[in-house]
């Protein structure tokens, strides 16, 4: 017996099977798997609770949407658009013109043909709930259908950015979906997944909470390109994936140990060292960007309505509390900036109210903010690497003196309970916990949480009309010396408003198995590519 079948039986056992075959496919009884070896089996901690990535921006529905819908471009390595279901496109009348053709042999799911119809309200509906197509759609003034594999989108004015944006690998990403579907209203929920990506949802085999799978599109025409970030060739490169929702991290590594799984997405740091020693078991930061934390305000509702005690939680919090509790020592990193420390607008102007503070300035804050006493409902995911946050921020709020309950619940329910406008006596929330790849929050225009839309905005809904106008103008900048300039004014107004709180960042590495081929550098976990040995 080797060390993999002596853990298997010590720490994992008989009782893996107890979850059921839809959790752990090498359990046994799920008919409808293909053979192991043309079978990816990926673990992760988030759910698939709603099928339509337009909608959410929950990190199980961004996988989802990756493997089943297509993008017309594709953000490359550098950070560089390309055209993926696009064949190219060429711009008119100095930039207020954009005909974009599309590559010939696309196909639905559905077997029929990706035409410019479908392109045409997928990207109106994608403008209607994205940041960053919020602030495209203020330009657009028409967009015309020429026959079925072109149309033209007509601007205002010149926006040099409109590739970037129709590329964001940020959710909601712009996803092609058939033209019934994409007329759905943006703010109900598409129910029904038919893409064009490399492969098919199989809808009869989804569980919510537990698990989903995909099988390979045999009609799917990659691109010939090298893959490069999500750019490039997709290629379904294996038969069928499932993916499990294993919310236990020793469950999840014993399955992977075990060889019961070939794919953990974020293993906790903790398990890191274990996982190290298996011999069978690659570990590797396959992602190119840390994860970086926040902690968000609710702008509409008390007891953070008051700008006054939004700066003295600010003013309380240690980074490195909060890191010790999802990362290793060596992994973490503080970051003060409103955008990821690696971006090139990352700037510390301002966060001396974080940096040059501690608990006691932070309570002689509050006994100046007027705070009474009301109840704070702090919202925390109690699954995978980012459950211990949600501790760090109860204690924290109790040493300051805040009216703190602590609701632990699963990051698919806090997406739904965090779009809750009310009171908190209504089933409404006061702060939540939440985590961003550093590539999500880069720049001002993909950012979802650096807004000041009010209700028009993400789930917080700060008010600030000054920052958006700003977000408007970096949009349409025509030099990058302008985009940092009016990046560090944005960095500047929100540590003034204080919309959320930064908490630092991680770097996160996946494991799996040694069997599997075609990994590559990705932007966030995406599962084209990547095959079996023999």
């Amino acid at each position: 017996m080797d060390r993999r079948d002596l853990l298997r039986n010590t720490i994992f056992g008989g009782a893996a099977c107890a979850f059921g075959p839809l959790v752990l496919g090498g359990c046994g009884s799920s008919g409808s798997s293909a053979a192991a070896s043309d079978t990816l089996r990926v673990m992760t901690a988030q759910s698939l609770s709603s099928l339509d990535p337009i909608w959410t921006t929950a990190p199980g529905t961004r996988m989802f949407g990756y493997l089943v819908y297509d993008q017309l471009i594709a953000m490359d390595e550098n950070y560089n658009p390309q055209p993926q279901m696009a064949e190219g496109w060429t711009t008119e009348d100095e930039g207020r013109s954009y005909t974009i053709s599309l590559r010939d042999g696309l196909k639905f799911h559905d077997g029929e043909p990706v035409r410019a119809q479908d392109c045409v309200p997928s990207i109106e509906r994608w403008m209607a709930r994205d940041s960053f197509g919020q602030i495209l759609a203020q330009f657009v003034d028409a967009q015309e259908v020429i026959d079925d594999r072109s149309f033209r989108i007509l601007l205002n004015r010149p926006v040099l950015q409109l590739p970037a944006a129709l590329a964001k690998l940020s959710a909601p990403a712009c996803l092609i979906m058939p033209e019934r579907l994409a007329k759905t209203d943006p703010a109900q929920q598409v129910t029904e997944a038919i893409g064009s990506g490399p492969y098919r949802f199989m809808a009869d085999e989804w569980v919510s909470g537990a698990s989903s799978a995909y099988e390979r599109f045999e009609d799917y025409v990659p691109r010939d390109e090298p893959v490069s970030g999500l750019a490039g060739g997709r290629i379904p490169a294996i038969g069928r994936i499932e993916v499990s929702q294993v919310s236990d991290p020793s469950t999840a590594m014993s399955a992977l140990m075990g060889g019961e799984q070939d794919y953990w997405d974020v293993p906790p740091h903790d398990l890191i060292p274990l996982l190290k020693q298996d011999d069978g078991i690659e570990v590797n930061r396959r992602t190119t960007s840390s994860v970086y934390y926040m902690m968000q305000f609710n702008h509409l509702q008390p007891p953070f309505d008051n700008l006054a005690l939004r700066k003295a939680v600010a003013m309380a919090v240690d980074q490195s509390q909060f890191l010790a509790s999802v990362s290793a020592p060596g992994s973490n990193e503080a970051c003060y900036s409103y955008y990821s420390c690696e971006s090139p607008y990352a700037s510390d102007v301002g966060s001396e109210l974080m940096r040059e503070t501690d608990m006691e300035d932070a309570k002689a804050a509050l006994a100046e903010s007027g705070y009474n006493g009301e109840k704070v409902i702090l919202l925390a995911t109690m699954e995978g690497p980012n459950a211990g946050l949600g501790q760090v921020a109860e204690d924290l709020f109790r040493r300051l003196g805040l009216n703190v309950e602590l609701v632990g619940m699963d990051f698919a329910s806090i997406t739904q309970r965090r779009t809750n406008r009310q009171s908190v006596d209504e089933g409404g929330w006061s702060v939540f916990l939440t985590a961003w790849l550093g590539d999500d929050i880069n720049n001002p225009a993909v950012h979802p949480m650096l807004r000041g839309a009010g209700e028009e905005g993400y789930s917080g809904w700060a008010s600030d009309p000054e920052l958006e106008r700003l977000r408007v103008q970096w949009a349409v900048a025509g030099t990058e010396s302008e985009q940092k300039d009016i990046a560090r004014t944005i960095q500047e107004r929100a540590y003034a408003n204080v919309p959320y709180v930064p908490l630092g960042s991680s770097r996160l590495e996946s494991a799996y198995s040694k069997d599997l081929t075609g990994i590559f550098d990705t932007p966030v976990n995406v599962y084209w590519n990547i095959g079996k040995s023999a």
